[in-house]
């Protein structure tokens, strides 16, 4: 449908109004012939009605001794004449002016209810009677159609006549209907045609209709809700590791500068040294990265590999030599899932971990159940409840974080859910249990099933 609700046949309101228009026209057609059935069947049976009932009278008169060529006149308006035949249908007798009327073809009439018959547009209703002298007769009616045929013909004309004004008015009708039904379609139309990528604000009005296109409206409005949020999340995304790139670029290029402002006296060893650690933290920024636009395009899928997670627990424990690692409680866990995700997801658990510690972390694996529980405690001061779940978000790190951060990102522990969900568990984080009183992360995974 054009905006100007100009008629064009491939528009939803044209194909729903000529939709309309034909159902209509069908069964008005089929009504109409109904109808006309009905009305002519019932004109039908209302002369041969009248055609029996002055049989019945005439019956009795010729019982009665009235000789059959002194019958009176019918009374009922639609017999035009009566004639009495012999039993060789020779016609003997009749109202007055049957004397020139022909009898009717072929009348072999019995006694009892009366007979009818059609010829032409002439109805004959006949019965054979027997006279008081017990003299076998047949008393015949003729009642003439025309009034009949004119009435069906006049009836029929009419409904010729109103029948396409009618299909016309239901077809007006549900185009104007259609258009008012269809409205707000085009005003959601109009809306998103304005919508781009720098206007994701805008929503489409919502009719407040509780029909399907307040549904679909509502439905658009909750997906810009969506594209506007992912957008948002987007440009973050790319500020935010421009900004964490930025810094250690900027780390090298001063310290390659400054190195080679003074060549003689610049300590080569400690520049290299320095320079490596900024490009290894760099890597790992571009690392982390990389798995987030992974995960976002849904390309980071979990592998269906045979995983000994107190392995893992173990490695990544090894390589934290600031703090004290506690791993007496780690028991076997075997998992199925990608090795090097989960490697990933236990060393951002240690990783923050050790950077909000004072001193300990302490790590215990269990399989209770059916399920792989890790969980990783330290004695540091602990995650307000209220930043419980924000803290998976990515890029978020808390004030205390950010004055103590070591370089991350605020990327570990979105990761850390991404990859336990991905591997069918789930990730919370409580606070830790005296005497530590720090944070606790309990990742939750289901155990592999299989035969050890």
């Amino acid at each position: 449908m054009s905006s100007s609700g100009t008629f064009r046949a491939s528009s939803v309101r044209a194909r729903i109004s000529i939709a309309a228009a034909v159902v209509f026209a069908i069964a008005l057609s089929l009504t109409s012939w109904l109808l006309v059935s009905t009305v002519s069947n019932s004109l039908r049976d209302g002369v041969r009605d009248e055609g029996e009932v002055a049989i019945a009278e005439y019956e009795r008169r010729l019982r009665n001794g009235t000789l059959p060529h002194d019958l009176p006149q019918p009374t009922v308006r639609s017999v035009t004449y009566l004639q009495v035949l012999d039993a060789n249908g020779n016609v003997i007798g009749g109202s007055p002016g049957y004397g020139n009327r022909t009898g009717p073809p072929d009348v072999r009439a019995s006694e009892g209810e009366p007979e009818r018959r059609v010829d032409g547009n002439v109805m004959y209703t006949y019965t054979r009677v027997t006279t008081s002298t017990g003299r076998p007769l047949v008393l015949v009616a003729s009642s003439n159609l025309d009034q009949v045929r004119r009435s069906i013909d006049a009836l029929s004309a009419t409904l010729w006549l109103v029948m396409p004004l009618l299909v016309l008015v239901v077809g007006g009708v549900a185009w104007v209907m259609t258009g008012r039904a269809l409205r707000p379609v085009e005003a959601i139309r109009a809306e998103v045609e304005l919508i781009t990528a720098t206007s994701l604000e805008r929503r489409v009005p919502e009719p407040g209709s509780d029909d399907e296109i307040g549904a679909l409206a509502h439905t658009m409005n909750q997906m810009l809700d969506r594209l506007e949020d992912a957008a948002r999340r987007q440009r973050l995304f790319l500020s935010d590791a421009s900004h964490e790139l930025r810094s250690p670029v900027a780390s090298i290029r001063t310290t390659g500068e400054v190195a080679l402002a003074h060549p003689t006296t610049a300590d080569w060893p400690r520049v290299v040294k320095q320079m490596l650690s900024e490009d290894e933290r760099m890597g790992k920024i571009v690392a982390d990265l990389l798995l987030v636009a992974r995960d976002d395009e849904g390309t980071a899928q979990a592998s269906n590999s045979e995983v000994d997670l107190d392995d893992l627990v173990f490695e990544e424990a090894a390589r934290i030599t600031r703090l004290i690692v506690k791993t007496d409680q780690v028991s076997a866990g075997r998992v199925l899932g990608s090795r090097e995700q989960l490697g990933r997801m236990v060393s951002n658990l240690l990783d923050n971990a050790s950077r909000h510690a004072n001193t300990i972390v302490a790590v215990s694996l269990q399989t209770v159940n059916s399920r792989t529980v890790l969980t990783i405690d330290d004695d540091g001061p602990g995650i307000d409840p209220h930043d419980r779940e924000r803290v998976f978000e990515r890029f978020t790190r808390l004030d205390e974080g950010r004055a103590r951060d070591g370089g991350g990102i605020g990327l570990g522990l979105a990761m850390v859910r991404s990859i336990v969900e991905r591997h069918g568990g789930t990730v919370a984080i409580d606070s830790a249990p005296a005497p530590l009183g720090g944070a606790r992360i309990v990742v939750d995974l289901p155990s592999y099933q299989g035969i050890a």
